[in-house]
């Protein structure tokens, strides 16, 4: 029932306050709760409603550890959890988490992840994909420069790129490290292996592709390797 904005609005020190305060507990546990989350800077975003929420946060000196437990609607997937754990920068106040560091963690056992993109910023573009993801993301002054996702999705349709085609996939299975700088993409896989929408199968395999980025993510050029390569495979 407190409205953040009317507070920025009116005392801006009083939000900074409250927020430092609330990262400074040692402890703090909500049981049973029930949320209705409506991000209005995401203008697709329908409130999403999470019940029987768990949440607990235990913070130190320069460290914080969070834990999310949650049900989101049928529609949406099953219960789900978040996991954190972030250090702050030494002369940064406890909250100013736009600069905090560390690793989170997401377990998602059944989600529709068309339904997640619209209340998450994933690390490609995709606009369908239903199925289980465990999910670890490197956070770095609050941006997340690095994950690691174990995927098993099926009707999946995504980009890694803005200049890139559309992948159009009936099935996808095993682990995608990604990594993004301002002029590289990384992309590592293993034992990851898929069925396009055409029936084009790609066995389970360690591969990688890294390349380099120009303007609107042109590819310049970069490196691939492989277990084995299926020129055949590959062409299609």
């Amino acid at each position: 029932g407190m409205d953040l904005d009317a507070a920025e609005k009116t005392d801006a020190g009083t939000t900074e306050a409250g927020m430092d305060w609330l990262f400074s507990q040692p402890e703090l546990a909500i049981v049973h709760g029930r949320v209705r989350w409506v991000d209005e800077s995401r203008a697709d975003a329908r409130p999403l409603e999470l019940s029987e929420l768990n949440f607990v946060m235990r913070n130190g000196l320069r460290r914080h550890q969070l834990r999310l437990d949650a049900t989101p609607p049928a529609d949406w997937g099953q219960r789900f959890s978040l996991r954190g754990q972030f250090r702050q920068s030494l002369l940064k106040r406890p909250g100013e988490f736009q600069h905090w560091s560390g690793e989170l963690y997401a377990e998602l056992p059944r989600a529709d992840l068309r339904e997640l993109r619209r209340h998450v910023d994933l690390p490609f573009q995709l606009s369908e994909g239903d199925g289980a993801v465990r999910a670890w993301a490197d956070i770095k002054e609050g941006e997340p420069v690095a994950a690691t996702l174990d995927l098993a999705l099926r009707s999946v349709r995504l980009k890694l790129l803005d200049s890139a085609p559309e992948l159009d996939l009936d099935h996808i299975e095993g682990r995608l490290n990604l990594a993004r700088a301002k002029d590289k993409l990384s992309v590592q896989a293993r034992q990851l292996g898929f069925v396009s929408g055409d029936g084009v199968v790609w066995p389970r395999s360690d591969w990688g592709v890294s390349l380099q980025l120009g303007a609107n993510d042109e590819v310049q050029g970069g490196e691939v390797n492989a277990q084995r390569l299926d020129f055949a495979l590959m062409a299609q």
